[in-house]
């Protein structure tokens, strides 16, 4: 049974979805994205996912006529034609510019493409490896929203993999640590709970905000946010790192330190995380 995809209130095969060979998506990685998670049929904070990527247009001056209610319309029309309201599945809501190649013609036309994914299976905790690729100043390119063209993370991860970790902790350009590829990431010293700020140039995700209001509310824990070296991190006695697919997960080392994969701040942090989720899941 094939599998469809959105494009633009289209429902299509995926094997059949295209788009024309002159696409500045293609070209130039024109655009920008949400990724997700569908909780059978149900989301969390879809609202702010929505604004960031409401966010992401307005950065790239690309206009598209949907509200939130239809945006969410339409991945409901996907998740039903392709029979998985009733299981777990990634969203990926992706825009792109329409028009053709050049640097100075430039459209503010947009289209997107909304498609799902299985979740995928990860080990129960994951390994860090420093790189030497620095994240994107954010006096160069807005890093509060997804941007389509990610070769910046690819050539990180490409450089961990190579060093036998499973993601790649990325540092700024003044070597302060920033993010994962794919992750926002905290440690733990005591109770206290450590986190870069939005000024280390990272992409603030959604379950980032989340784990931090968490932590602000509870009265026996301390959220440190800052700028922090390697070696604030090599002392730590856990690590993990948060998105909205994974949620949270515990980090097993850093280069060559290790730490605990189940520390009680973090198993504490993770059901409260899923207490929030389930109550605010609409």
């Amino acid at each position: 049974m094939s599998s469809f995809v959105n494009i633009n209130g289209a429902l299509i095969p995926e094997e059949e979805a295209s788009l024309p060979a002159t696409s500045r998506a293609l070209s130039y990685g024109d655009g920008c994205f949400e990724t997700l998670v569908s909780y059978k049929g149900k989301f969390l904070h879809f609202e702010d996912h929505f604004a960031r990527l409401q966010s992401g247009l307005k950065y790239l001056e690309m206009n598209l006529d949907l509200t939130i209610d239809q945006l969410k319309s339409e991945v409901q029309k996907l998740l039903e034609e392709n029979v998985i309201e009733d299981e777990n599945s990634v969203i990926r809501i992706q825009c792109y510019r329409e028009g053709h190649s050049g640097y100075f013609d430039i459209s503010d036309r947009s289209g997107f493409i909304i498609s799902n994914r299985s979740i995928p299976e990860r080990s129960e905790s994951i390994k860090l490896k420093t790189v030497s690729i620095p994240t994107i100043p954010s006096i160069a390119l807005e890093r509060k929203v997804k941007l389509s063209n990610s070769i910046n993370y690819i050539k990180a991860a490409q450089e961990a993999k190579k060093k036998g970790g499973d993601d790649a902790l990325i540092l700024t350009i003044d070597r302060k640590i920033s993010e994962t590829c794919i992750s926002n990431i905290f440690w733990i010293k005591a109770n206290q709970v450590f986190t870069p700020s939005v000024n280390c140039d990272l992409l603030p995700g959604v379950a980032r905000s989340i784990l931090i209001k968490l932590i602000d509310q509870d009265s026996e824990l301390q959220l440190i946010e800052g700028a922090f070296g390697l070696e604030d991190i090599y002392s730590a006695e856990a690590v993990f790192c948060t998105n909205s697919v994974m949620e949270m997960k515990s980090v097993s080392s850093v280069d060559d330190h290790l730490y605990k994969t189940e520390h009680s701040v973090f198993e504490k942090l993770k059901d409260d995380f899923k207490v929030y989720k389930e109550k605010r899941l609409c």
